[in-house]
Parts: C-alpha cells; sequence; structure tokens
C-alpha cells in the first residue's frame, strides 16, 4: 500500500517547476510510504507522476513506481495490492510474458499492455488506486476499486487536473481553490461524514468505487470522462437467477471454501502480517481463518477502555487464547484520545465525525510496532444484516404510515407551528434525542423519499439547518436525492444502500487514513468482490433470522469457536465519548466552540452553547455535539 499523486498540464511545464510540485505532492504523503519517493515527468505532454512507497510485496528495487510496462506504453502508480497476481502471472507467462521482477504492478501493466485498461481492470481483485498514462494515446486513465477500498481525488483548477491518495496533495499544488463546499459541511453534521460524491472543497471530488476516468486534452484543457467497469447494483440484479444451496450446511460449507481462499490470498506478503481482533464474529471469523491457514500463530491486537463500560477487550483475549494467537492488548484512556483528537484535521482532511477513529488511530500505531499489514472484518454488518436498522422497526415510520396522506400535511403544519420544547417533550419525554424526533416526524409527513427516511433514521443533525448560521440555512438542508436500491425487502435495500454509501465514505475512510497515518496496510477480505458477489446471492434468511443479523457467519464461525464465546449482543466500537466530553475532554470542546467569527460565520452561537451547557450539566447530546466539534475544528485549522 502507498499514496500516489500527480497531475497533468495539457499546455505543458517545464522541467523545474514540474519537480518542485511533484516532491511537494510526494512529500505531503510520506505517511503512506515511508520507504520511497519515486517520480516521473514528461514535461512535454504536461504529465507528472509520483509515489510514496509501503513496500509489501516485492521489496527490490524491480517493485519501485512509477513503473512503465515492458512496451514502454503504459506508465503507472499504483496504490493498493492485487491479491490475484499471482493467478494473473501464470496466465500471461503462458501467452509468453517475461517478468523481471515479482511485484504485483509489474504484473497489471503486463496484463494493460496484452489485453489493455478497460479489459484488466474487471480481472482485478484486490484493493487499488491507479493512475496510468497511455503515452500511445496521450490519456491519463485514473481508477479505483469495486468497494472503495483504497482513495483516489481529483481536482480541476489552473489549466490542469491534479489527483491524490489524499487532499493535503493536491492541496499543495499552486493556486488550489480553497472554497469550502457547504453543502459537506451540513453532510457532516446529518451523517457525520462528507460523502455524496463530494468533498469540502467544492474544486475536489473522490474518484466512485468500481469506476475509471479517462483524462484526454481538448483545447489544451483537461477533459474528463468516466465509466464503471463494476457496481453492487449490477451484482444485485445478476444474483437474482441464482439458483440458492440445498440448505444451511451447503451454504456454509461453500463460504468456508471461499473466504478460507480469499483470506489465504490476502495474507502474502514479504513483511509480517497480523490482524485486528475486537471480539466480535467479523473479526473472531477473519482471525480462525487466518490461524487455520498460518503455518505459525497469527498476531493479534485488540483495543480497550479504562472504562469497564466500553471495554470488550475480554471477549476478544477470550478468542485469541481459543485459537492460540499472539495476541497485543491496549487500553485506551482519555489522554490517549486527546493526542489523536488534536490531528484529525491534518489526518483526514475533511470534518470526520465518526467516534471510533480515535480507537483506530490507537490500535493502528501500536499494531504497526509489530507488523506492517493487518487484516480486519469490516464489511460483515452490510453484507450479512449486522446492524440493528435491518432488524429492528421504525417506530416514527411506521407512526406516520398510519397518517392519512390527506392529514399529514395539516399535522406537520401544526407540529411544526408548536413550540418546540413542548414537543420534544410529548414525543421524546425530554430525550437527547428529541430534536431529531421532531425533525424526523416533519420530515416523514412531507412525504420523504425511502433515502431520506432512512438517513435521517441514523442521522446526528436530521436537520443541520436548527445550527447553521442563516447565511448557510438556506442550503443546510438540501440533499440530493439518492436512488433506493430495488430489493425484495427493506432490509435488503438497507444493507445495498450502506454498501453503496456508508462503507465506501465512513468505515473505508475512518480505516484507511488511520491505518496510513500510522504507515499501516489494512486489508477487508469480507470485501473481496467474489465474497460481495457470494453475500448477494444468498436469500435474506440467510443473513437474518429470528430477527438476528449474520446467520450465515454465526453458523461458519461456530465451526471454530464455541458459540458461546461471541453470542452477545452487539456494541460497536463505541468510545465513552459522553464522559470525555465532560471531562478531560471538556477544556478543548471550550476553545473549539469558543464564539468568534469563524463559529459565528457557519453556525448558530446561541445554538451551541445551549446544547454544549446542556451537556456539561449531565444531559447527554454527544452525538451531536461531535460533528460539530470536529467541523470547527477543521475550520479553525484552515
Amino acid at each position: 500500500m502507498c499514496g500516489i499523486a500527480g497531475f497533468w498540464r495539457p499546455a505543458g511545464t517545464n522541467a523545474e517547476t514540474a519537480t518542485a510540485a511533484l516532491q511537494r505532492m510526494t512529500d505531503a504523503l510520506a505517511h503512506r510510504g515511508p520507504d520511497a519517493d519515486g517520480h516521473w515527468h514528461d514535461t512535454d505532454r504536461g504529465i507528472a507522476l509520483g509515489h510514496r512507497r509501503l513496500s509489501i510485496v516485492d521489496l527490490s528495487p524491480t517493485g519501485a513506481q512509477p513503473m512503465r510496462s515492458r512496451s514502454g506504453r503504459f506508465t503507472t502508480v499504483f496504490n493498493g495490492e492485487i491479491y490475484n497476481f499471482r493467478h494473473l502471472r501464470d496466465e500471461l507467462s503462458a501467452k509468453g510474458v517475461q517478468f523481471r521482477g515479482s511485484s504485483d504492478t509489474e504484473v497489471m501493466l503486463a496484463g494493460f499492455d496484452l489485453w489493455g485498461i478497460s479489459a484488466t481492470l474487471p480481472r482485478l481483485a484486490g484493493m487499488f488506486a491507479i493512475a496510468v498514462w497511455d503515452a500511445a494515446t496521450e490519456e491519463l486513465w485514473l481508477a479505483r476499486d469495486r468497494m472503495g477500498e483504497k482513495p483516489l481525488f481529483i481536482a480541476q483548477f489552473a489549466g490542469q487536473l491534479a489527483f491524490g491518495s489524499e487532499i493535503k496533495a493536491i492541496r499543495t499544488l499552486t493556486g488550489f481553490p480553497r472554497d469550502i463546499n457547504p453543502h459537506a459541511v451540513a453532510a457532516v453534521l446529518r451523517d457525520g461524514y462528507v460523502g455524496g460524491g463530494q468533498s469540502i472543497y467544492r474544486s475536489v471530488t473522490p474518484l466512485h468505487p468500481g469506476s475509471y476516468a479517462v483524462v484526454s486534452s481538448r483545447n489544451g484543457f483537461p477533459h474528463v470522462r468516466t465509466d464503471s467497469y463494476w457496481s453492487v447494483l449490477d451484482v444485485l440484479r445478476g444474483a437474482e437467477a441464482t439458483v440458492p444451496y440445498a440448505d444451511d450446511e451447503s451454504a456454509t460449507i461453500a463460504l468456508d471454501a471461499l473466504l478460507t481462499e480469499v483470506v489465504g490470498d490476502e495474507m502474502v506478503a514479504d513483511v509480517p502480517v497480523g490482524a485486528f481482533l475486537s471480539g466480535g464474529i467479523d473479526s473472531s471469523l477473519i482471525v480462525s481463518l487466518m490461524q487455520k491457514v498460518a503455518s505459525r500463530p497469527v498476531r493479534t491486537f485488540t483495543i480497550g477502555f479504562r472504562e469497564n463500560s466500553h471495554d470488550e477487550s475480554p471477549f476478544a483475549r477470550a478468542v485469541a487464547e481459543h485459537l492460540g494467537t499472539d495476541h497485543t492488548e491496549i487500553l485506551l484512556a482519555a489522554d490517549d484520545a486527546l493526542q489523536f483528537v488534536e490531528r484529525l484535521p491534518s489526518i483526514f482532511d475533511e470534518p470526520f465525525a465518526d467516534p471510533s477513529a480515535l480507537p483506530t488511530l490507537l490500535v493502528s500505531a501500536v499494531t504497526r510496532q509489530h507488523v506492517t499489514v493487518a487484516l480486519s472484518g469490516d464489511g460483515g454488518d452490510e453484507l450479512f444484516g449486522g446492524y440493528s436498522q435491518y432488524t429492528a422497526p421504525d417506530s416514527i415510520g411506521k407512526l406516520v404510515q398510519r397518517v392519512p396522506d390527506i392529514l399529514r400535511a395539516p399535522l406537520g403544519a401544526a407540529i411544526n407551528a408548536s413550540p418546540a420544547a413542548l414537543v420534544d417533550s410529548l414525543l421524546s419525554r425530554g430525550s437527547s434525542w428529541a430534536p431529531n424526533t421532531r425533525a424526523r416526524l416533519l420530515r416523514e409527513l412531507r412525504h420523504a423519499s425511502p433515502a431520506q427516511s432512512y438517513t435521517s433514521l441514523l442521522a446526528r443533525w436530521v436537520s443541520p439547518a436548527q445550527v447553521m448560521s442563516a447565511s448557510h440555512a438556506s442550503i443546510a438542508d438540501e440533499r440530493g436525492n439518492d436512488a433506493w436500491p430495488q430489493a425484495a425487502s427493506e432490509a435488503e435495500a438497507r444493507m445495498t444502500y450502506d454498501m453503496l454509501h456508508y462503507m465506501p465514505d465512513d468505515i473505508l475512510v475512518k480505516v484507511d487514513r488511520s491505518a496510513m497515518a500510522c504507515s499501516l496496510e489494512t486489508r477487508a477480505p469480507l470485501l473481496d468482490h467474489r465474497v460481495v458477489s457470494f453475500a448477494a446471492q444468498q436469500p435474506l434468511g440467510l443473513k437474518i433470522r429470528a430477527g438476528r443479523g449474520k446467520f450465515l457467519l454465526r453458523n461458519l464461525l461456530a465451526r471454530y469457536i464455541p458459540a458461546a464465546m461471541i453470542d452477545r449482543p452487539k456494541q460497536g466500537f463505541d468510545i465513552p465519548l459522553a464522559q470525555w466530553l465532560r471531562g478531560p475532554l471538556r477544556a478543548w470542546g471550550d476553545a473549539t466552540l469558543a464564539n468568534d467569527a469563524v463559529l459565528r460565520d457557519w453556525f448558530e452561537p446561541d445554538v451551541v452553547t445551549r446544547l454544549w451547557t446542556a451537556h456539561q450539566r449531565g444531559e447527554n447530546h454527544a452525538e451531536r455535539l461531535w460533528p460539530l466539534l470536529v467541523t470547527m475544528q477543521w475550520l479553525r485549522a484552515q
């Protein structure tokens, strides 16, 4: 895993300018690749490619990047891993292709030479962000893996197109426009992350998972054409004709064989490999399969909290002892959290309000002291129905369904005209979620789309306009009308929606930035496209049964670990945030939310102050305060 960056100025550039600009870009990504720094540019054509290397496969100079294909046509910088590169190498060798080294990058380039870029991408099993210069057509290709494990950002300004694994690389370029996107700020308040195919800057967008962009010159300026080579929706549509397994045991055996193969592929590295172990179903299953195929005890790492109510490390310890792994525990205290909180703007480049980023950063930092690659269990919940929103009824949604259509508008108007405090107390009896309950009810009564209903169910702020300043409030509640997946059930539609949005925009952002900040590569076997396709083909009853999710994963895990060891309510990667905001993080919060010009420009100071004060006196508003805090922290860092 590495960091890539570069730019294309079709009008051309001089060598000194290109070298200096590219150096700044790769320096900004040094944490992603501390082992080497590589540059290539063609100044006549204005193309420059940069690479920071974290050596994983083929540690020799033959694995260095930028790398050129044997034909000389293609030059690439590549971030990620191609897990099936050995199979592809055998296939290419049988066709007479010769190789200099043993890296997956060289195999990928040989595929481009023989099959072409667009035909090679669907053959690649892995996680990747790729930039390829095609000297024959004078086009720049940019591509991203199917699920969005590896990031790739694109920006166009000053007659050029720039790209990078992280926004901070693009931001180093002269003339970068720093205009902040208010829609992105509202998204962070609502969802906890930017998402929606946008970034915190108006000029920067992420390349969509499973897609590629072809950049050509048009009248001396970059012209971008995008296309998709894979999508979750296509997989689901193709799964409709799949013949189901005869019984639970047959499906379990098939998943066992598939995951064992995938885990084996993802353990291939020329450096030490370990795993994150939470003691939950997903990570315990991945570690079980790793131990099954490994020749020695697997290194496992878990994080706990000094506050016992949030500490799951004893469960992970029990799993590690049962499997015989070489286990390391890390306890996170508020003082540790404060160190990472102060680094959030520089690590994520955008406001990112998933509090579990803090323990992820700590476990990554400690894990990197022992191994260079860590496997995780990410993806199990979205693929196999693990979240409560897939199984629990939506009380607000059901309530609104009982209201006749003709009465919904008048009822909504009456609620909107009533004093908020009165309505809140009636709806939620003083709960900290009362403002969201009222906002959700109003939105549902206005005939919200299925996507709006679902995101409102999970929102930190259903209505960001409640807290944003008057200058931004008018756009605060605007949201693109995301397509709602066609599925056989509401649960499956929600799972698919999360795979399209929550997974790439929250979970994978958190894991990639946290781990790469520590120069640690992470791999997620459950997100291999072969596993995603398998999960899509299974009926809902193999995912959710008797009101419990992940039935098939539980069934498989029971082959390796006693069910009693992991049969407990799902807790998630929670931290004692409410407690910390009243204690060790309070001074940081006071300073971050200070009433000054920055706060007044973006938010309503009175609303923010009331919320912060109420939390300090014992009410729990941590879920709504955290996105405010990280957004203000990021704004102050600009």
